[in-house]
Parts: structure tokens; C-alpha cells; sequence
């Protein structure tokens, strides 16, 4: 399915809607949708401060069960992107987790998890295109890239080791586990 809003076509995955209602029909607790949800809110900050600023509106948007992926902008040609844009999701997240604090506490909690998460000093991460940014102001960019690794690596081991105690001391929680393997794995492909 595809649409335009403005000039920009919004391509919507077929998949993307077979895992929407898998989600809803296997998920008893409702957590799942709160998580789409939340990352459907955290991309649309990225995507409204993009459509706000002046030559950064995508041309097309293509929304898939991984994620949504913005092609055909100025900001997807440069590996940094914008502060404004990077920010954006996670300010969207950290607002939607206070409006929604007192009525709707599992979104709230939700939002504020994938706010922090995607802050992550990581590369490939909101975080680690922020670091990239404001290291890039004071060092030259190759200094600032091998800054950039160490952190991320650095990062990704205390979640590794944290991952590792969450796991030992509940038993089968392996979520940040997992998700420190994932972020790993995303930096070796590089």
C-alpha cells in the first residue's frame, strides 16, 4: 500500500501489517503494540523535525516490520544527519512518557525505554549520531570516528555484563542480552 502526504510517497510493507496482527493476536499482555506504538511515535519525531526543516523532507518513507526507512533525503547522503533530526525521536518518546505517565503506564514505560535506549552512545544509533556530531565539533572527523568506536564498544560491553546479570539474577529475562547482540551485530556488518 503506498500514499503521498505533501510530495513524499509512504510505502507500507505488507509484512509490516501481518506482524501487526500477529502482535495482536499472540500477545496477551498488549506490551507489543505499546512497542510499536512507541517506535511508530519515536520515527515520526525524526520524520516531523525532517519535514519542519527547510531541505530535509524525504521524498519517500517505507515502513517495514524493521522499522520505518527514509530514503531520497538530503540527511539520508550523510552518515551524521542533523542534531535537530536525531534528537527528535527520543524527545517525542520522553514527552509521550510524561503526558502519558498517570493514564496509560505501560506506553509511558515503553516510550521512556526506547527514549533512553535509542540515546545510546552507539553507532547506527540516535546516540552515537549525536556523539558523532558534537565530537566532530571539537576533533577531526577520523579522531572523532575512533572516539565514536570505543564508546560504542565500551557501551556495548557494560550492556553485555549487564545483560549477563539481568539473566543470572532473573533467570530467563534475556531482553538486554539480546539486545546488546543485536547492536553488536549491527557493528561488525560496518
Amino acid at each position: 500500500m503506498s500514499f503521498f502526504i505533501g510530495k513524499c510517497r509512504i510505502r507500507v510493507n505488507f509484512y509490516f501489517f501481518a506482524l501487526l496482527c500477529m502482535t495482536g493476536l499472540l500477545d496477551r499482555s498488549g506490551i507489543m503494540l505499546w512497542g510499536m506504538l512507541g517506535a511508530l511515535l519515536h520515527e515520526s519525531g525524526h520524520l516531523a523535525a525532517m519535514l519542519l526543516l527547510p531541505g530535509h523532507a524525504p521524498e519517500e518513507i517505507s515502513v517495514t516490520p524493521f522499522g520505518m526507512k527514509i530514503g531520497s533525503s538530503p540527511l539520508a547522503e550523510f552518515e551524521k544527519g542533523s542534531l535537530t533530526v536525531l534528537m527528535a525521536g527520543s524527545g517525542v518518546n520522553f514527552v509521550t512518557a510524561a503526558v502519558t505517565f498517570g493514564f496509560l503506564p505501560d506506553l509511558a514505560a515503553v516510550s521512556l525505554l526506547l527514549a533512553v535506549f535509542n540515546l545510546l552512545p552507539v553507532e547506527n544509533m540516535d546516540g552515537g549520531g549525536i556523539l558523532r556530531i558534537l565530537l566532530e565539533r571539537c576533533l577531526p572527523p577520523s579522531a572523532a570516528g575512533s572516539v565514536l568506536t570505543i564508546v560504542s564498544w565500551v557501551t556495548l560491553a557494560a550492556m553485555f555484563l549487564l545483560g549477563i546479570e539481568v539473566l543470572v539474577s532473573t533467570g530467563y529475562n534475556f531482553t538486554l542480552l539480546g539486545a546488546a547482540a543485536a547492536l553488536a551485530l549491527t557493528r561488525i556488518k560496518k
